[in-house]
């Protein structure tokens, strides 16, 4: 029968606990870029659209901002994904950064299922002033 010594019972618990931390540090990078990933939106793509703010829903875990543009005389509503709160107030945007009725012109990645929305890069107002999102586009 082998007995264990007070030595090697602590080496044989050092070693689990690295062998658990090394796995975590394998898995937990996958789950977080899971949940912050831009699969659904055609990033080899930009897309621009002018329209007409309906509304700005500063919330978390996402933003959006909900966007009326005319084509061809119907009225589509475009659904157009930002960044959480937190994120946007470090850029130094607030609840009033978008107001409803303003128009805008805005660069997005477009849905990959074709869909009326995107991914929020930029907008420019009416006066020129243009806000982006943080997110290098490609």
């Amino acid at each position: 029968m082998k007995m264990f010594t007070a030595k090697s019972q602590r080496a044989a618990v050092i070693v689990g606990v690295v062998a658990s931390v090394v796995a975590m540090g394998a898995l937990l990078p996958n789950s977080v870029q899971a949940h912050h990933s831009y699969a659904g939106f055609d990033q080899t793509k930009k897309v621009t659209i002018t329209g007409t703010v309906k509304e700005w829903q500063f919330t978390n875990p996402h933003s959006w901002l909900q966007v009326i543009v005319d084509e061809k005389g119907q009225q589509v509503e475009y659904s157009v994904e930002g960044a959480s709160v937190s994120t946007l107030v470090r850029r130094g945007w607030t609840r009033n950064t978008f107001k409803k009725g303003e128009k805008l012109v805005i660069v997005m990645y477009p849905l990959s299922s074709g869909g009326n929305g995107g991914a929020f890069l930029q907008a420019t107002f009416e006066d020129g002033k243009t806000i982006s999102s943080g997110i290098p586009a490609n």
